[in-house]
């Protein structure tokens, strides 16, 4: 893209300066140029969606995933070429490393909880990236609804194994793209969007979400004295590359190497717009009702006990999580060491390592199996919802301020 046809106003150029001082050109090139970017294979098939009878390309999709065949009678072209390539991965793709990579990032479940909510809220911490999901207001009005879809699509798409096409999770990261694309479609021709945010679900918004989902849970592995080896690390790369990738994050803004996805996160937090309203808005309403504890009770006292239980309980977890992995963005942030949670559970964990190594704990797979039960577990608890978003049903405008 040409940089002079970019809309950049006074206070992003000087963030941008500010970002070029302190990280090489190539890497802030990159963040610029994707906040006006998006996925345009998957914005050019939902646009065809819109042209088939009623129904008919959901039907085309569900049919296409089930048989791994794009190539179906009545499929617009626009489908073939956005399935084509993750249906025949490129040869770089390595299904076990990639299985092993989830089992990996699965070792202990309190950093992937952690680490997956920190992402969720540093979403909502930028006065730009936050406008999708401020716009939408499925984040205000049901943020214990949108945790819930998310959390279901993370444990699908992390689920060893899961990844290759004809999978579960695969199917589900594939229909996670279909929702960017249907929200995206949405926003442009609201009347609202303001250019200047950049593009609607920009695809170094789409970048962030990743490298958050890769190195937020590896940071926390550190904290707690757990880090995994090169090997493994590289592993967890590739499968959070490979998950980039079927989400149609462009080849230059995915993680190519631990270091790169780094710098593209910290070039992001210096770019990014800082915190407005609308942060304030999301984050409290995650903070006051982010869970839906009360549904683990009798349905009959849900209605009594929610407006106790879901702020006691969101401030808890979103809170707690927000008080460590605040400054994970900043190059000059300090570890939180020393925060009562990570200092308690780098004890649990120091224990853990030492059974794991010595082969008490089972195998990567067994110990990744028990760890997601940790998240499956209460999710099952609370009633929550049972799969990620359906990409039908995305869309809820907001009234107007």
């Amino acid at each position: 893209m040409n940089q002079q046809l970019i809309p950049i106003d006074a206070e992003r150029a000087e963030r941008i300066g500010n970002a070029r001082r302190r990280f090489p050109d190539h890497v802030v090139d990159r963040v610029v140029a994707g906040l006006f970017r998006t996925d345009t294979d998957i914005d050019a098939a939902v646009a065809d969606f819109t042209t088939l009878g009623r129904g008919a390309g959901w039907r085309l999709l569900g049919e296409a995933l089930r048989t791994r065949n794009p190539d179906l009678p009545g499929a617009p072209d626009s489908l073939r070429k956005l399935l084509t390539p993750s249906l025949n991965p490129p040869d770089w793709f390595d299904a076990e490393q990639v299985r092993w990579g989830a089992q990996l990032w699965w070792r202990f479940a309190p950093a992937v909880i952690i680490g997956v909510g920190g992402t969720l809220l540093s979403a909502y911490a930028y006065g730009d990236l936050n406008k999708p999901q401020a716009m939408n207001s499925r984040s205000e009005k049901m943020a214990a609804k949108r945790y819930e879809e998310t959390s279901r699509w993370v444990l699908a798409a992390t689920e060893p194994g899961a990844l290759v096409p004809g999978g579960a999770g695969f199917d589900a990261t594939i229909r996670i793209r279909f929702v960017h694309a249907m929200v995206r479609r949405h926003l442009r021709t609201c009347g609202r969007w303001n250019p200047t945010w950049g593009e609607p679900i920009h695809t170094t918004g789409m970048a962030a979400t990743i490298h958050g989902f890769l190195l937020l849970p590896l940071t926390m592995h550190d904290l707690l004295d757990m880090r995994l080896g090169e090997k493994e690390t590289e592993a967890v790369r590739q499968l959070w590359y490979w998950i980039g990738y079927l989400m149609g994050v462009p080849e230059e803004l995915l993680p190519h190497s631990i270091s790169d996805a780094t710098d593209i996160a910290y070039a992001t937090d210096m770019i990014f717009a800082p915190p407005d309203e609308d942060t304030e808005v999301l984050t409290k309403a995650l903070l006051t009702g982010g869970l839906r504890p009360e549904r683990v009770l009798p349905q009959a006292l849900w209605g009594i006990s929610a407006p106790v239980l879901r702020p006691v309980l969101s401030r808890i977890v979103w809170g707690g999580s927000a008080g460590i992995v605040g400054d994970f963005f900043d190059p000059d942030g300090i570890p939180p060491r020393n925060h009562p949670a990570v200092f308690t559970l780098r004890r649990i964990a120091v224990v853990r390592e030492r059974l794991r190594r010595r082969g008490s704990l089972g195998s990567d797979q067994h110990i990744a199996l028990r760890q997601r039960r940790m998240l499956e577990g209460p999710l099952n608890a609370m009633k929550a919802e049972s799969a990620p978003v359906d990409p039908r049903h995305v869309v809820t405008p907001r009234a107007p301020r």
